[in-house]
């Protein structure tokens, strides 16, 4: 299939994806091991530059799919089959292998319990934020005397804000003729939120979370919905690297810059880098991003507080453990969903 940029896999995302899902496991490795996580634009971290990469990314891409979508129905159906099966197969290892061998309970007494399905609904209806907040009996106390405890999968929480501006790009692209207004309107207001969250110390999650991750996933439908002005000007491209590493130069003074000017500058130079460079790597033969994402964590709080290993070792032996749990996750669960 073509696109105005050329071939569909005429870019780098994949390679990014991939990348900015190494960075999570490599900022919370700290985190988990009982450290402070590298931080980035002063008081962000490494872990949230690479989710604002994520939501950069799927704008973009996103609005793309529903511009080729045959209907809505077609739109709302391949979104959902890229997210809930491999998250429902990820709860599924994460509840009854995880939290049943290195819980309190014994495995078979776990396992037979309600307390293992309530989870998996719970977190499955909230797309993932159903993990902020358990109780340690919901998760068979996995995690209790760990380093960072009562902690089943840090990472699932982002996924309901993800499916959110799936939603909120499809509804404001139907309602508007105008395109760049339908994407301009949800960026406008999240970034009001933003400054209003800043000025007045709201922490609330629901609100934080869908605020500042729409912005970066609005400003990459821009980007995408604007592309022939932009993409095939090398002159404009190396305009906004340039305007986009200036912003996050002073972002790192924090405030306003940080949280509403750091996501839009680091969406803007992700994207033209991404459409800027060949993948002469991946190619679209696969995409183990979201697998390593949701898997994660709990590999490393097992790696971590189980086997006794240096901090660099028990990283790279996570990371390992991860890429086969994503590589399995991708051609036995999600490739074969997305080809429905």
């Amino acid at each position: 299939m073509q696109t105005k940029q050329g071939p569909a896999h005429n870019n780098c995302f994949d390679i990014i994806r991939h990348l900015a899902a190494i960075m999570v496991i490599y900022s919370h490795h700290f985190a988990l091991s009982g450290q402070d996580e590298p931080t980035f634009l002063g008081s962000g971290t490494l872990g949230s530059l690479a989710v604002f990469i994520f939501f950069s990314i799927s704008g973009y891409l996103i609005t793309q799919s529903y511009e080729r979508r045959k209907s809505n129905f077609d739109y709302a159906k391949k979104r959902f089959l890229r997210i809930y099966p491999g998250l429902a197969v990820c709860l599924i290892f994460t509840l009854y292998l995880c939290c049943g061998l290195f819980g309190k309970a014994g495995w078979a007494e776990w396992a037979l319990s309600l307390e293992p399905v309530k989870t998996f609904i719970r977190v499955m209806v909230i797309t993932g934020v159903g993990v902020v907040g358990v109780m340690p009996s919901d998760i068979n106390d996995f995690t209790s005397g760990y380093l960072l405890s009562n902690t089943m999968n840090g990472s699932l929480w982002t996924l309901f804000f993800e499916v959110f501006d799936y939603i909120v790009i499809a509804l404001f692209l139907t309602v508007f003729k105008n395109k760049n207004l339908a994407a301009f309107i949800p960026l406008i207001l999240s970034a009001i939120i933003q400054v209003i969250c800043v000025k007045k110390g709201i922490t609330h999650l629901a609100i934080i979370g869908t605020s500042l991750f729409t912005v970066p996933f609005c400003v990459g439908a821009l980007l995408y919905i604007n592309r022939d002005r932009w993409i095939n000007n090398l002159h404009l491209k190396v305009l906004m690297l340039t305007a986009g590493l200036l912003v996050i130069y002073f972002a790192s003074c924090g405030g306003l810059l940080t949280n509403v000017l750091g996501p839009i500058a680091i969406c803007v130079m992700t994207i033209v880098i991404g459409v800027s460079i060949k993948d002469q790597l991946i190619k679209g033969r696969f995409d183990f991003s979201f697998g390593i994402y949701i898997y994660a964590f709990p590999v490393q709080q097992i790696v971590i507080n189980e086997m006794g290993i240096p901090f660099y070792a028990s990283m790279i032996l996570s990371l390992l453990i991860t890429f086969v749990l994503a590589s399995l996750s991708w051609f036995l669960v999600e490739k074969p969903m997305i080809k429905r």
